[in-house]
């Protein structure tokens, strides 16, 4: 798996959270953004997995899901920076031939849901940020159309923004600090936090802290000057996405907020 693909996959999975069983959405049991229907597939079940079987899913397992069901149909490795991490979590949260049917509409090219050689050679002629922007705005209208959108849609406009401007940094290439969506959203797969990034062109990732979500209260708001904590926000990202309990999210997060403090004192 490229450095981008598993960047791209690590953002989707702080958008989706761990395991979760809203009783109003149509997907049921889902974790990591994989539906109990996507998982029996994968597994070749000839059934939907079962919540226990969703539940049990690993991160190592959802990580090769993805990438078999969303980013090869996607031809993910050859879309532009942006544009792929577009694509790719409008493919999670709605499927990959509605994702690509909106792009293909967008494109003015026959909208069959799969992303083949003509779809790739409109995609050049196009300017990649004007194209991320119309894709977010389709895709945002595809939402509000759905009978869900009265319990989801805050969650979902939020997820939209934070794509939409995660992945025009990612097309202009700048190492721009990426700020998370407004905590405390309700979602279709709510997540109890979100890991952001600082991204550098395609394929050059520097990890930082994001906003916490209300599970962690005050401490969000002195979270956002911190940046260089690479190895303190893996643990973060492994203990919300592993459902870590949150007292030692917490506590990680108090060891970042000091250790910049100490770093601001000593300079």
């Amino acid at each position: 798996m490229s450095e981008t693909l598993a960047q791209t996959i690590k953002l989707v999975f702080g958008s989706e959270g761990g395991y979760v069983n809203h009783p109003r959405d149509p997907g049921g049991a889902t974790k990591y953004g994989i539906t109990a229907a996507t998982l029996g597939a994968a597994r070749r079940l000839g059934r939907k997995a079962t919540p226990d079987e969703v539940k049990g899913l690993t991160l190592a397992e959802a990580a090769r899901i993805l990438d078999r069901q969303y980013a090869q149909p996607l031809r993910y490795r050859e879309l532009p920076a942006g544009l792929d991490y577009a694509l790719f979590d409008y493919a999670v949260n709605s499927g990959p031939a509605q994702a690509v049917k909106t792009l293909q509409r967008l494109l003015a090219v026959e909208a069959d849901g799969i992303l083949g050689l003509k779809t790739l050679e409109a995609i050049r002629k196009h300017e990649i940020a004007s194209l991320i922007d119309s894709l977010q705005d389709a895709r945002l209208r595809f939402l509000r159309g759905l009978k869900t959108w009265p319990t989801f849609g805050r969650g979902w406009s939020a997820r939209i923004a934070h794509v939409r401007e995660t992945a025009l940094h990612l097309a202009d290439g700048v190492a721009t600090a990426i700020p998370q969506p407004p905590a405390g959203l309700e979602t279709a797969t709510p997540a109890d936090a979100k890991v952001s990034s600082t991204i550098t062109g395609k394929g050059t990732i520097v990890a930082t802290i994001g906003t916490a979500s209300a599970t962690i209260g005050a401490a969000k708001d002195a979270l956002q000057p911190i940046t260089g904590n690479g190895g303190v926000v893996d643990i973060v990202f492994a203990l919300l996405v592993a459902g870590g309990s949150v007292a030692a999210i917490a506590g990680l997060v108090v060891i970042a907020y000091r250790q910049a403090r100490h770093r601001e004192a000593s300079a």
